[in-house]
């Protein structure tokens, strides 16, 4: 598969980010990219706006580009309970929704908003790869990926984030200003590793200037209402780690090719995580 991830900056007019997401759309389906991959809640300034029918808009771009989508996340409220969820669907170039994900485990400040999720998922998309998707800081908890990868079989994960450097708070940020850097790399790698996955982290930007443009000298970080996003997009696998990454916080699309099924079944041969998971599982019935 070829895939894209958008390391997208937000700005406060969501119709302004609504184009911008079809110009990346657009030049991703230009490079003859399958998948493409937004950030958790990069379509509104304030995570409380709830966005009109957003997959019906989704599906409109996925069918009139023919790519694959990853919808980064939205709030939804459910009008069955009246809760809100932070939801990731998986729209496909067809504009059909194949699974939708409400977020599991929510960041502390999200708690007063949201209502988490129940369940990990997975979807099997028009190239026969099964994916899991999950949602920031559900990358910190084992649960998701083994009940993904080890129980259903996911080859490839995809986590849409809202990641800030001061969530590591007072604390952390004594300790070292990049902590929150280094703890999503760190995880990336090794979740793919100890899954036997392709893992893809997509982070939202802190600065509208794209990579490469940057006068360092001249810098333009702007602070969400969360804090200052930590970028670090980037797509890891296993016996490699980080094969392509926003080393940085500014916007921009990256796009990697990526032989899922291969990548998967050789770390299989290798591991055999996968196996001796199968055959502990069966033990304990």
């Amino acid at each position: 598969m070829r895939i894209a991830a958008v390391q997208f900056y937000t700005e406060k007019d969501t119709e302004k980010n609504w184009e911008r997401t079809e110009v990346y759309i657009k030049k991703a389906a230009a490079d003859k990219v399958d998948l493409i991959i937004f950030p958790e809640f990069f379509l509104v300034s304030d995570a409380a706006q709830i966005l009109v029918k957003p997959l019906e808009r989704f599906a409109a771009l996925a069918q009139k580009y023919k790519v694959d989508i990853v919808t980064g996340t939205y709030g939804f409220k459910d009008p069955a309970d009246g809760k809100i969820y932070n939801c990731c669907s998986y729209v496909d170039w067809n504009g059909k929704v194949l699974y939708t994900y409400r977020k599991v485990h929510l960041w502390i400040p999200e708690r007063k908003l949201c209502t988490p999720g129940k369940h990990f998922g997975t979807l099997t998309n028009r190239f026969g790869i099964k994916i899991g998707l999950c949602v920031c800081w559900d990358i910190a908890f084992n649960d998701g990926f083994t009940e993904m990868a080890l129980n259903q079989g996911a080859e490839l994960i995809i986590a849409p984030a809202l990641w800030c450097l001061e969530d590591a708070g007072f604390v952390g940020l004594a300790y070292d200003p990049d902590s929150e850097r280094k703890l999503v790399n760190a995880m990336c790698t090794a979740r793919a590793f100890e899954n036997e996955i392709v893992m893809v982290f997509v982070n939202g930007s802190a600065s509208p200037r794209y990579y490469g443009t940057v006068d360092p000298a001249n810098d333009m970080v702007l602070p969400g209402d969360f804090g200052t996003l930590a970028g670090q997009t980037q797509i890891a696998v296993p016996f490699k780690g980080a094969v392509c990454r926003c080393n940085h916080y500014y916007e921009e699309m990256i796009v990697q090719n990526v032989d899922v099924g291969r990548l998967t079944r050789d770390a299989e041969k290798v591991y055999q995580i996968r196996s001796d998971w199968a055959i502990k599982k069966a033990a304990k019935l």
